[in-house]
């Protein structure tokens, strides 16, 4: 009977213990404010090319779409009374469509595979001259799937040595919790175990913002920003 209690009590506080550890119940929610930013359009080398490819319909109706700014925003929490684990996401894919990377923002973290692929029907390249994230894929055709991997955290900035206004950033973070920004401005970042955290708010071409905030279990909280330039 004695041995039966004991076992008992070492299972309800194996669970317990399990429980504490992966409740991750809590979440931040709000809006994202910040300036308009103007779309400039710029001529290319490559669009000669696209347009005797495309049907003037389809050239048409991918000069007409128009991907929001918000969509750059990324927004993270950095714990501060805890240690997360932190383990490389699954493949992620940059596009190099209509002379853009898309997305132009990526947040990963150490360790993840980054695929560049063309899906133009001219060449591109990928290179990055950021310190201790160098690279240079060289120029690629269509179709053409190079891998790297992200080790260095922080920013690391891309470019095609062909088309001089394409530009993105692989933003390799130290925290499993970040989200990106809907079109509309409203974001969610939830599934955050209870703890203090500092919260980071990233836009390429704004001021980074950063705050803290202590999160309670199963607790909401509801938070709008406002990026500057």
């Amino acid at each position: 009977m004695k041995n039966t209690y004991i076992v008992f009590i070492i299972f309800f506080l194996s669970v317990f213990a399990i429980e504490e550890t992966t409740a991750q119940n809590s979440q931040m929610t709000g809006t994202v404010f910040m300036p308009v930013i103007r779309q400039e359009r710029r001529t290319f080398r490559g669009r000669i090319y696209r347009n005797r490819l495309s049907s003037a319909k389809k050239v048409k109706s991918q000069a007409g779409s128009t991907p929001s700014s918000f969509t750059d925003v990324i927004i993270s929490a950095h714990p501060i009374s805890f240690q997360a684990e932190l383990k490389p996401i699954e493949t992620v894919r940059i596009f190099q469509r209509n002379a853009t990377f898309i997305p132009r923002v990526v947040p990963v973290t150490p360790g993840t595979i980054i695929e560049f692929i063309n899906r133009d029907r001219f060449f591109h390249n990928v290179f990055s001259i950021t310190p201790g994230s160098r690279f240079n894929i060289g120029r690629k055709p269509t179709g053409v799937i190079v891998q790297r991997v992200v080790l260095k955290i922080g920013e690391i900035k891309l470019f095609c040595d062909i088309h001089a206004q394409m530009n993105a950033t692989l933003l390799c973070l130290d925290t499993p919790y970040f989200t990106r920004v809907e079109a509309n401005g409203k974001y969610l970042l939830d599934g955050l175990p209870e703890g203090k955290y500092e919260i980071r708010v990233y836009h390429p071409d704004m001021d980074e913002i950063n705050e803290i905030v202590d999160l309670k279990d199963n607790q909401t909280i509801r938070q709008n920003f406002t990026l500057s330039r």
